[in-house]
């Protein structure tokens, strides 16, 4: 098999195992998490970040097979969608082009601070006293997060929009 048909290959997984892990954890929030959380969204939606009072209503209301359920997302879930999303975006940008690298930095770096955010946010919501300080930390994850899944998304885009050599 060829190179350029294996990428294409690893590119369908890749990205079919994001798309597929991306709508388990809908249908996990969708009818699990935000119903048992009285109808509040996770903070880790929260593109501004958060503080403890945000928070506190979802924390709250929270039931414990809510709970079970959003822990089954940080550490499982949503590690996959993350690993397999950045995988994806790094392979997608794998064309010729001084910016392929970049993309797949970028990448990278949007998987580790997604998987720092869900660790961070899962000692956050099992915690009995949520301290301000882990609150702000997890909040500028979940900001970090989201900046660098958009800048590895526009290099991704200005780099295949550009004229091949």
């Amino acid at each position: 098999m060829s190179g350029r048909t294996d990428l294409g290959a690893a590119r369908r997984i890749t990205g079919a195992v994001a798309l597929g892990s991306y709508l388990v954890m809908g249908a996990l929030l969708y009818f699990t998490v935000i119903p048992g959380a009285g109808g509040h969204v996770p903070p880790d939606f929260r593109l501004l970040g958060y503080d403890a009072a945000v928070i506190a209503p979802f924390l709250k209301a929270l039931t414990p097979e809510a709970g079970q359920a959003y822990a089954r997302l940080l550490t499982g879930w949503d590690r996959v969608f993350a690993v397999a999303l950045a995988a994806w975006l790094a392979l997608v940008g794998w064309r010729g082009g001084g910016l392929r690298a970049l993309v797949a930095v970028l990448a990278a770096l949007y998987a580790g601070i997604d998987l720092a955010e869900n660790a961070a946010l899962h000692r956050l919501v099992f915690n009995p006293a949520p301290d301000p300080v882990a609150v702000r930390s997890a909040s500028s994850l979940t900001q970090a997060k989201f900046a660098s899944l958009y800048l590895a998304v526009l290099v991704l885009i200005w780099h295949l929009r550009r004229p091949r050599p």
